[in-house]
């Protein structure tokens, strides 16, 4: 195999371009790709509208009452409700007596019933008491503890105000209620994030190093290779599965912003954009990285069936990085943030909430290039040592240890 022609002809260097279409082109002709790709953005859609239509939506309780004091309380509730800016609604529905009412509830046209209970109330369900921290139950509370304070001021010849003069608490946080949304939309969208970036590593990576194995063991590796040199081969795979692989994922991308801006929380739009860009980018730098030692993985196999075992060692260590990236917080997440890998989540999650300054991507991204560039040169390696070597599985020490067998 000694390539004279090969080397010697000026289109060599341009050959990596004939296998990253060859990539493209067999993905974009693969209906399970398409399948998967159109299923994903299919429940993503779906879930998009659930959530408009469901958000949209309100809910009446119906409370059954047994006498017009009941009713009033309800009334009461209701004012309550609207006040603290709900949109469900709080009804009362007269009945004759408690077995009537558990009639109503049976029936589903009452869900609770509100009676007198010796000197107080009680809030009845029909299987189950109800909860605590659901709003109708809260604004019945608020609306009984009203109704016994005025009565206890009318009793005691004072007004309700007097009597609870100095009794407000108000409620607040020494931040801006800002920071709190961006916590919350941070922790929502780093969750997203790395699910995002781990599907896609494990469904594009096992295809890199299943496609590189299948050439090995089929002896296709050997033909192609005495018409291309390794590396371009190889540039050629890692390149058309990162077109692919971002062209799906900035699919998925706007189409959740698309998705959002036409959502009740499209303030937040302007929140998570840019950092979905960064996002973009980090997936880039990480998808090459981890792509060549997926194709390094399927080299050291003998056989499709090995391609596990090869991969395991790699896909412990994403797992154990990118799971830390997600889940780090304080000081720990901003060491992540430089992390390669682990940054792809916990940096695009500090800017969302703030806590992270304009220059501090750049040079976490700056990192990731690095690193990409050891990654990629140490799984070009292997790859190219161990891309011809039968006989079974090939260790990483043999394959590093070994002499070139290809270009």
């Amino acid at each position: 195999m000694t390539g004279q022609n090969i080397t010697t002809d000026d289109r060599t260097g341009g050959l990596w371009q004939i296998v990253t279409g060859r990539e493209i082109s067999a993905k974009l002709h693969d209906k399970a790709f398409i399948a998967s790709t159109l299923s994903t953005l299919g429940v993503m859609i779906v879930a998009l509208a659930l959530s408009v239509v469901f958000s949209g939506r309100s809910e009446t309780t119906t409370v059954a009452v047994t006498d017009d004091q009941g009713a009033q309380v309800v009334a009461s509730a209701q004012q309550l409700n609207k006040k603290s800016g709900s949109e469900d609604a709080i009804e009362a529905l007269k009945v004759a007596s408690t077995d009537q009412a558990r009639q109503k509830m049976d029936d589903g046209d009452a869900d609770l019933l509100l009676e007198r209970n010796g000197d107080g109330w009680r809030l009845a369900g029909l299987k189950s008491a109800p909860s605590q921290s659901d709003g109708a139950t809260r604004a019945l509370a608020q609306a009984v503890s009203s109704a016994a304070m005025n009565a206890n001021a009318k009793a005691l010849g004072v007004s309700p105000q007097r009597l609870t003069a100095g009794a407000t608490m108000t409620l607040g946080s020494l931040g801006s209620s800002q920071d709190s949304e961006k916590e919350a939309t941070a922790t929502v969208l780093g969750v997203v994030f790395a699910f995002l970036f781990y599907l896609s590593m494990i469904i594009f990576g096992y295809a890199i190093a299943n496609s590189v194995v299948e050439e090995k063991q089929s002896r296709i590796a050997e033909i192609l290779l005495t018409a291309i040199p390794s590396r371009q081969l190889l540039l050629g795979k890692i390149l058309g599965n990162t077109v692919l692989a971002l062209g799906q994922m900035v699919l998925i991308v706007g189409v959740a912003l698309a998705g959002l801006s036409f959502s009740p929380w499209k303030e937040y739009l302007n929140l998570v954009t840019a950092p979905a860009l960064w996002f973009l980018v980090y997936f880039v730098v990480g998808f090459m990285a981890l792509a060549c030692l997926w194709a390094a993985a399927g080299a050291l196999a003998g056989r499709s069936e090995d391609v596990s075992s090869t991969s395991m060692p790699l896909l412990m260590v994403v797992m154990v990085v990118y799971f830390y990236g997600l889940f780090a917080s304080g000081s720990s997440q901003v060491i992540a943030s430089y992390i390669p890998v682990a940054s792809a989540v916990a940096m695009p999650t500090r800017l969302v909430s703030g806590s992270a300054a304009w220059w501090e991507p750049v040079v976490s991204i700056a990192i990731s290039l690095v690193f990409s560039g050891l990654t990629i040169w140490a799984g070009e390696r292997i790859y190219r040592r161990a891309i011809l070597q039968t006989g079974g599985k090939v260790s990483i020490a043999r394959a590093w240890r070994s002499t070139d067998v290809v270009r």
